[in-house]
Formats: C-alpha cells, sequence, structure tokens
C-alpha cells in the first residue's frame, strides 16, 4: 500500500497528549504523532530525557504558533531517587563519581518540608542550559568547565510516596517522590541538593512526568503500555539501564495509530479557558481587519459565554479569540489596557465538500480535527433532497459547534426498480449549497444490507466523533430496517449523544416523500414535483452517447436509474455547457419513447455541452 503523503497546507490543528516510552528521545517520539496525523508539521511544550517516561504536550499545524504561551505551565512527576550514590549526570544513564551513606524515612520526609515553595536551584552540568553559546552538557562532555548560575524556582508540593531502606548488596535507600514544580525546575538537581541537605548524596534513578498545566498523563495516547511506576520498577530499570542502548524507534501500529488519533483535541473556547486565557470572539464584521493586521480595538471583539472551567485564569494579559464558528483564531496580548497582536491563523474557507466512502471512514480517514471537535449528522438516501429532507439538513446546519455532515448511499437499493430523483453528483451539490461540510456515501452492499443498527452507528462515533442527530420520526435503517427511531434513542442515551426527531413536511394534506415525486414525475406533474423538490425536475443529460440527424435532432438511449416521465412529448429547457466554466440555455422540446430520448436542437450545438434537461409543461 503506498504511504499517505504528508502534508503541511492541511495539516490538523490541535493539541494531542502522548505517553512517551523511556529509551526513545522526545524527538522520535514525534515521529509517531506525524504518522498518526499526516503531518510534519508538529511541536511539544517540554521535552523529556530519554532515560524518562510520562507526559508529551504536542502541538500540530497551525496551533504551533501557540507553544510560546503555553510552556509556562506547572508540572507533576512521580520520581524515584536513589540516596547514597551520584552519578556525574545526576540520573541512570551517568557513571558513579561520589558514594555517601543512605538515608531514612525520617530524613527524606525532613527535606521534602525544606525543599518545598520558592527555591534557588544551580542546573545540573550535563543539560540544555547554554554556556557562552553551547549547551551545557556538550561542554562537560568534551572537558570544558562549567560554571553555571542560580536560578529561581518553586516547588509546590513535595511528597513521600514510598520508601525503601538499605539493604542487601547495595548500600543505598530509595525515595518515591511526587513533585509539583514551576517551569525550569530540574528533578536530577532537586534530588542533589535534597541530599547535600542531609550530608550524602543522591541521584534520580526513575522519572514520570504525570502532568503538565491541566493535562494528564492518564488521558494520553499510549498510556496503558506503561509500567507501574514502583520503587521496584527504578530498580530493576536501572539495573538494566547501563546495558541499554538508546530504543530504536519501531514501526506503529494502526491500533497505535488510531489511539494517538483518538486523543488529538481541537483547540476549542473551552479548551483554551481550561489552559487558562481569556476567550473571545472576532466579531464577524471585523474579520477583515482583523485578518488584514490593521488597528486593534475593543469593538472588534465580544466575549464568549462559557461556565467556569473550574481553573483559576491565568491573566487577563492573553487572549484566545476565535471565530464565529469556534476556529481558532489566533492569539492577542493585553498591554497597559491596549490591545496587540500575538499571532492571527487565517480562516479555513470551506470551498468543496469533502467526500469520504464507507470504507475511508472505517479505516480511520476521517478528519481528526472534526472527530474532536464532534460532528452533527443526517443519515439517509435523500434522493431529490426535498423540503423533507432540507429540514434535516437545517437542523443539522444549526448546531454552530459541530461540523455539519450527511451520511447517504450511492444509490438507493431501490433504485432499479422505481428509479432515482436525482443523481449523486447533483445530490452532493446541494449538499454543500445547504452548508455540509462533509458527505459519507455508502454504495448499498449486500455486506452494509446486513448490518446490525447499533453497529452502524458505532462506526460513526468511534471514527466521526458524532455528537447530534437529526432524523425523521419513521427513520429506521439496519438489518430488514429493525434500528427504529426508539432504538435510535435509547443507544443515543447510552452512548451521550444527542438525537432531534423532526415531524414530517407536508404538502397539500400528504407527506413529501421521495416515492411522491417519482410518481408525480412518471405522471408529468411537473408543478408538484417542483414544489416538493422547492426547484424545477431536471433529468441529467451526462454520460449519454448522441446521435445527430440532418434535421438537428440528437437521439441516444438513456443511462442510469433515474426516473423518467411517460412516453410522450415535452416543452424542457436544455442547460449547456460554456468553454469558460458557466451554462447557457437552451428552449426546446423533448421526445421520450421506451427510455429513448430525443431533442430537437441547433445544429452548431455540440453534444458534449448538454448537462441536463428541465422539464417545464406537461405533454
Amino acid at each position: 500500500m503506498a504511504k499517505k503523503k504528508k502534508t503541511t497546507s492541511e495539516s490538523p490543528s490541535g493539541i494531542v497528549l502522548y505517553a512517551k516510552r523511556s529509551g526513545l528521545t522526545s524527538f522520535s517520539s514525534l515521529w509517531s504523532i506525524k504518522n498518526a496525523l499526516h503531518t510534519d508539521k508538529v511541536g511539544h511544550t517540554g521535552t523529556l530525557d530519554s532515560f524518562a517516561d510520562g507526559l508529551l504536550v504536542i502541538l500540530s499545524g497551525r496551533l504551533t504558533h501557540l507553544v510560546p504561551h503555553i510552556t509556562g505551565f506547572s508540572k507533576t512527576y512521580l520520581a524515584v531517587v536513589a540516596f547514597g550514590s551520584e552519578t556525574d549526570t545526576l540520573d541512570p544513564t551517568g557513571n558513579v563519581v561520589k558514594r555517601g551513606r543512605p538515608v531514612a524515612r525520617e530524613e527524606v520526609e525532613q527535606a521534602c518540608g525544606v525543599f518545598t515553595g520558592a527555591l534557588l536551584q544551580v542546573p545540573p552540568v550535563f543539560s540544555a542550559v547554554h554556556v557562552n553559546g553551547s549547551r551545557a552538557s556538550n561542554v562537560a562532555r568534551n572537558g570544558g568547565e562549567v560554571s553555571l548560575p542560580e536560578r529561581q524556582i518553586f516547588i509546590y508540593s513535595n511528597k513521600l510516596l514510598d520508601f525503601r531502606p538499605a539493604g542487601g548488596d547495595e548500600n543505598m535507600s530509595w525515595a518515591l517522590l511526587e513533585i509539583s514544580c514551576s517551569k525550569g525546575t530540574y528533578i536530577r538537581a532537586l534530588a542533589r541538593d535534597m541530599a547535600t541537605s542531609l550530608g550524602t548524596v543522591a541521584h534520580l534513578s526513575a522519572l514520570r512526568r504525570t502532568v503538565v498545566g491541566p493535562f494528564s498523563l492518564d488521558n494520553a495516547a499510549g498510556v496503558v503500555s506503561l509500567p507501574d511506576f514502583t520503587i521496584d520498577y527504578a530498580v530493576n530499570f536501572e539495573k538494566q539501564i547501563s546495558a541499554m542502548e538508546e530504543h530504536k524507534r519501531t514501526a506503529d501500529t494502526l491500533e497505535h495509530l488510531a489511539d494517538i488519533r483518538d486523543h488529538f483535541l481541537s483547540f476549542t473556547p473551552t479548551l483554551a479557558r481550561t489552559c487558562g486565557f481569556k476567550t473571545e470572539y472576532v466579531n464577524k464584521q471585523f474579520e477583515s481587519s482583523f485578518l488584514n493586521g490593521r488597528s486593534l480595538a475593543e469593538k472588534m471583539f465580544s466575549p464568549i459565554a462559557m461556565p467556569p472551567s473550574g481553573l483559576r485564569e491565568k491573566n487577563d494579559t492573553e487572549i484566545a479569540v476565535f471565530y464565529d464558528d469556534n476556529t481558532f483564531a489566533g492569539m492577542l496580548r493585553k498591554e497597559k489596557s491596549k490591545l496587540a497582536y500575538g499571532f492571527v491563523v487565517p480562516k479555513v474557507k470551506r470551498t468543496a465538500l469533502r467526500v469520504f466512502s464507507w470504507e475511508q471512514i472505517a479505516g480511520g480517514e476521517f478528519p481528526v480535527e472534526w472527530k474532536s471537535q464532534g460532528t452533527a449528522l443526517s443519515v439517509g438516501g435523500f434522493d431529490g433532497v426535498h423540503h423533507g429532507h432540507q429540514a434535516l439538513l437545517e437542523a443539522v446546519r444549526e448546531k454552530a459547534s459541530l461540523v455539519p455532515g450527511v451520511v447517504t448511499f450511492k444509490e438507493s437499493f431501490k433504485a432499479e426498480e422505481e428509479g432515482t430523483v436525482m443523481p449523486l453528483d447533483e445530490r452532493l451539490a446541494i449538499f454543500f449549497e445547504m452548508g455540509m461540510a462533509f458527505a459519507v456515501v455508502i454504495d448499498f452492499s449486500s455486506d452494509i444490507s446486513r448490518m446490525e443498527g447499533n453497529a452502524f452507528f458505532s462506526v460513526l462515533l468511534q471514527h466521526c466523533g458524532v455528537k447530534f442527530l437529526a432524523e425523521g420520526r419513521d427513520f429506521r435503517c439496519g438489518y430488514k430496517g429493525s434500528f427504529t427511531m426508539d432504538c435510535i434513542k435509547s443507544y443515543a442515551a447510552e452512548q451521550g449523544f444527542e438525537v432531534a426527531t423532526l415531524e414530517d413536511v407536508r404538502l397539500d394534506g400528504e407527506r413529501v416523500s421521495s416515492s411522491r415525486i417519482r410518481e408525480a414525475v412518471r405522471k408529468g406533474e411537473f408543478l408538484s414535483a417542483s414544489r416538493m423538490l422547492s426547484r424545477p425536475f431536471s433529468y441529467s443529460l451526462r454520460g449519454l452517447s448522441w446521435t445527430r440527424d440532418s434535421s438537428g435532432m440528437y437521439r441516444a438511449e438513456t443511462v442510469g436509474t433515474q426516473v423518467l416521465p411517460r412516453d410522450g412529448m415535452y416543452d424542457v429547457v436544455v442547460k449547456l455547457k460554456d468553454g469558460d466554466g458557466g451554462y447557457s440555455r437552451f428552449d426546446t422540446r423533448m421526445v421520450i419513447e421506451e427510455k429513448r430520448l430525443s431533442v430537437f436542437m441547433d445544429t452548431s450545438v455540440e453534444a458534449e455541452r448538454m448537462d441536463s434537461v428541465t422539464f417545464i409543461t406537461r405533454p
């Protein structure tokens, strides 16, 4: 199978919480994200050393501009500290350079209390801190002298969770700590300083990052693959690490890639508020001014009404702004009561309907941004897209915070028997006109016909993130139509999505339906058909093979299953394609006889220009 090309122009923009494994660098771990999202445009908000594991917060697409705005989050770690030996790197990858005494539990508890609050810390010599333009670790490995200044950090909490006293062959004691700290804190240096205060030495044996700001490792892709973090784990890990080389990144399994996509988070106003930003909308009338970088004013924006996030807002100086469709527009700064640009994210204009096959949906090819944002759907044949169908699509479109879409069939399973009102390409064009962002087109196979209704909706929920469904009262699906609206409502209550049941649309006292439109067309009652369709009934001429006689009569055998009026002569308007992509119209007559069409046309008209024919009178 051909490898999918990675892109940056349509890179999904969002946040992925990822559980890095020990033995892999943070940079190497990014390849899994790139592979899952089919993009090279990713950035992280803080690395982990290769021996450490735990939470990486990764930004993708246009959201990489947000990296400097959220790197200042506080972090929480689980750390196992080995008291009694110090390595040159202060972690398990280094060489032992000092020996000291092990400590007792009471001493560690005392040190935890001392090393809490505002502290001054000297970073480790083997660190990414720069000295005269070079990394301190590079200078140290090359035998150079490294002297780093101390800097302010803050330890919000420092708790002893477990302790193992010295015993056996190794004269060391082990402490499992949970540490919440500010940006820039080195846990290796904290272990060193705690040991120094107790008159001994120590090094960090194992490290796991569990929290970054509002994000938790529990919600990260791949977290189930991490082992339990205990003192036993750290002791065994350290015994093995000297013989370990940096793990080579192995091929990602389909399950791992799907797990990453399932953990993709769109940057919504709710998530922005969770990150500690104020949130505001760009008022519609000022979008152009905002996008063109013109002077900012308070009137250009309006606060987003949201329930309290439960977290204290960071400050009022950073404002995440959104367009009216809840897509991210960029960041503003408030400086001395004046607004200033941080960065601007252009508004994505939907210029075409995205069309997916059922196989693409089941294969996980639906955009992760849309899945994360949530979708509003209606499922049905939509043959003719009549007034009843339009009411369903309008209900879908009104869910402004969700991505609107439709699930339909390539052709009705009754098409050969009854005929279709409208070919698929015209249905898709109407879906786009009505504001749908995507359509899932299903080829009605025997496998699909035997699928149970709950299995059908389970695929849509898993891969499309369905949050809202609009259907008519008599809608049913699944094997032999056994999954009724009552079944759907019960299933929706279990799965947590909303269902709207719409009443039938009636015309002249009768329910509007595709079957009724087909019957009107067959009888030549085009006015009735057009009233139900809200547009004149037209027949597609695309794909027909025409012959022409000397009188200018074009003749063709019909193809496909679109319904035709009964045999006779009709006044029609032929839609003709122009060379520049436009259309013109030609009033004429058409004769229908046993599914053969004859059209009176000017001899100057080329057959391939004929696009469709609209019936305007009865025979």
